[in-house]
């Protein structure tokens, strides 16, 4: 997927998210404050391996996906950020980052250019974030990019998740 979209912020590389990176991610996931909101012990090594498969199949099926989010400063990945497609059409904003990666800008930022690549070149109306109801950082950050509660369901994980909805902006 080399020459797959790369989004570049004024600190983050955000290429697409594959095999590559597998021993990446399945340590950032290791760490249970990270994974307890994302599906905790299902996230092992070889869970991670099958997420990353879907990825890789929503990269080829759509020509977007999840992102690794790579640090330019330091060249490490510190997590995932970018697009997810559900079955029945939802798109979804998603992001993951490493603990100690956690509360510095970067989901925003990762969000934030995500976001700006789904409005200049989707047509969808509106993007979703699928939520934990008690990842209190979550749900601030997914407000701080401007989605707004829409409802909770069980129908896409087994188990209860919020859905915040964002509308596309009006245009300029």
């Amino acid at each position: 997927m080399s020459d797959a979209l790369t989004l570049r912020t004024e600190r983050l590389d955000l290429p697409p998210l594959d095999a590559s990176h597998l021993d990446e991610l399945a340590a950032i996931y290791a760490d249970p404050a990270v994974s307890a909101y994302i599906g905790g012990s299902k996230l092992s090594y070889e869970g991670t391996r099958a997420q990353l498969a879907v990825f890789e199949a929503i990269w080829r099926e759509h020509g977007h996906g999840q992102s690794a989010v790579i640090e330019r400063a330091s060249g490490r990945m510190i997590g995932r950020a970018g697009l997810h497609h559900w079955p029945g059409g939802m798109l979804e904003l998603g992001y993951v980052l490493a603990r100690d990666a956690q509360g510095k800008g970067y989901a925003r930022e990762a969000g934030a250019a995500w976001l700006a690549w789904t409005w200049a070149n989707l047509p969808n109306d509106h993007i979703t974030a699928v939520i934990h109801p008690e990842n209190t950082a979550s749900i601030t950050l997914a407000a701080r990019l401007g989605f707004h509660f829409d409802h909770r369901t069980d129908q896409l994980t087994g188990t209860t998740v919020s859905i915040y909805r964002l509308d596309r902006p009006p245009a300029a």
